[in-house]
């Protein structure tokens, strides 16, 4: 009798509420972006933020999918990113920064496939032109030269002109600028190892130019 007295008592205990409640909804801002994957609620706080497997979209149409933790998307994981203009990256992805093997595609199809550090490709490389045609060469300072050398890339933003999403309570609206990469021809004619401006002064050009 003394055994069952204490199970009954046992069994009236209130359960404690779950400090923290880890689920999978659809959120829609008043802006119009929205989320669609799991989140993690905090009920010390009153905190809800995307953690595990999502989708943010963008009232504009940019698409940010991949692994969020506590809000931020990557972690050093793979993930994709796909910009309103039809541009797209696919890869590792850390501290709001292209960041470990990946590829950007663009909007005429064209592919660089390579090792990305801060938004930046270094080191070996291969570009697919929309003809099919594959190019390879070497990135340094934020220009890509291919062999043979009739094509270079030029980065016009660097990660510290990319916006960061803040969403601490799902509540507030925030957009990233995408990354700009611009195909230029180059007369083949010109020797391989030509010198070209500087990035300090394609920084400069960049800001002039968005102003």
């Amino acid at each position: 009798m003394a055994e069952s007295a204490a199970d009954g008592e046992s069994e009236s205990k209130p359960i404690k509420d779950l400090p923290v409640i880890q689920d999978e909804g659809f959120f829609q801002h008043d802006t119009g972006d929205k989320y669609d994957g799991f989140f993690e609620a905090k009920k010390k706080d009153r905190t809800i933020k995307m953690h595990g497997p999502g989708t943010y979209t963008t009232a504009e149409g940019d698409i940010y999918s991949g692994t969020w933790e506590a809000d931020r998307l990557g972690a050093n994981e793979e993930v994709s990113i796909t910009f309103k203009d039809g541009s797209k990256y696919v890869g590792h992805f850390d501290d709001w920064s292209y960041n470990g093997q990946g590829k950007y595609i663009y909007p005429d199809d064209s592919v660089l496939m390579g090792n990305f550090i801060g938004n930046i490709p270094v080191g070996d490389l291969t570009l697919v032109d929309p003809n099919g045609h594959e190019w390879v060469g070497k990135a340094d300072n934020g220009f890509a030269w291919l062999d043979p050398v009739n094509h270079f890339y030029e980065m016009l933003e660097r990660s510290r002109d990319l916006k960061k999403y803040v969403k601490s309570d799902l509540s507030g609206r925030s957009t990233m600028s995408k990354l700009k990469m611009v195909q230029s021809v180059i007369n083949e004619e010109q020797v391989a190892n030509q010198a070209v401006t500087n990035i300090g002064n394609t920084d400069q050009d960049t800001t002039e130019d968005a102003t």
